[in-house]
């Protein structure tokens, strides 16, 4: 992505817990960018070259995953948030906005719940499932693609649960490195190469941290961590007909979280932030700048 790459910078950044790898562009008021578990600062490379002329958007590697420090320990998503405002801390920024998809709404909405000082406004993104209330409703929709990485083998003498835990990895890079765009599609772009490429270094970097994310994803009560934001909230919910069934989440996320508003994309699926980083930019910029487009 030699347009994305060349206004972007690359940093680590000195923390009590360990290096955050990094990347940012722009200059201003900056934007902090939290990533799905297994990516990195790679998925936010097409949306910074967009936002940069607007503030200053920072995307890092989370702990356990590309070039950043391992997982903390015990880890919880409290504990991971508390990496992320000592990495603040590290860069000097003493308030920033935030945006998380996935993985990294949930370690936003509790930056925001546990940090409220540090958050000016806060842009909560992903599919529906990944978006509900509820702990015991939200892991049944997150099940599959926990059981996707999930160990389910014993340890043993010889190792050799470690060699099918290593197969396992194989069959799921595999995945990733066939994706559906490129053996289904009658036009196959650079973009789908780029992407396939971005998201298979990913997870190559972060396999072994993907089961106890999920872990602490499951455990997660993003109800109560939801009644306890206060700072201006975006709700950006990621609409497919494959979660038709599970019911737009928005709404009633906004009972919980006093003056927050919605956005929708559809047929918004894993790859739609690269493969469509205009529509997200469009509908986070105006919330997030309500001046930029005056």
């Amino acid at each position: 992505m030699p347009t994305e790459r060349s206004t972007v910078r690359m940093a680590y950044a000195d923390t009590p817990d360990g290096q955050v790898h990094y990347a940012e562009a722009g200059e201003g008021f900056p934007l902090l960018l939290l990533s799905a578990t297994p990516r990195t600062h790679r998925c936010y490379l097409r949306l910074m070259a967009l936002l940069a002329p607007y503030c200053r958007p920072i995307a890092v590697d989370m702990p356990g995953f590309g070039n950043s420090h391992d997982l903390p320990q015990p880890l919880k998503i409290e504990r991971i948030a508390r990496c992320m405002s000592n990495f603040l801390d590290a860069l000097d920024i003493g308030q920033t906005d935030v945006f998380g998809l996935h993985t990294g709404n949930k370690l936003a909405a509790a930056l925001a719940a546990d940090y409220p000082q540090r958050i000016r406004r806060l842009v909560l993104a992903g599919q529906s499932h990944s978006i509900i209330p509820e702990v015991e409703e939200r892991n049944k929709a997150i099940q599959p693609w926990f059981d996707k990485y999930k160990n389910h083998y014993l340890a043993s003498s010889d190792g050799s649960n470690l060699v099918r835990d290593w197969l396992n990895a194989q069959i799921n890079a595999s995945e990733i490195w066939w994706p559906k765009a490129m053996l289904h599609s009658a036009v196959v772009s650079p973009n789908d190469v780029e992407n396939a490429e971005a998201r298979i270094i990913d997870f190559v970097q972060g396999w072994r941290s993907c089961v106890p994310v999920y872990e602490a994803v499951m455990a997660y009560d993003l109800a109560a961590a939801y009644g306890r934001i206060k700072v201006p909230t975006m709700i950006l919910e990621l609409l497919t007909a494959q979660e038709k069934h599970i019911g737009g989440q928005a709404s009633r996320i906004c009972s919980l979280i006093a003056g927050a508003v919605v956005a929708q994309l559809t047929e918004s699926d894993g790859l739609a932030l690269e493969m469509r980083p205009q529509e997200f930019a469009a509908a986070i910029l105006p919330f997030l700048y309500p001046a930029a487009g005056k």
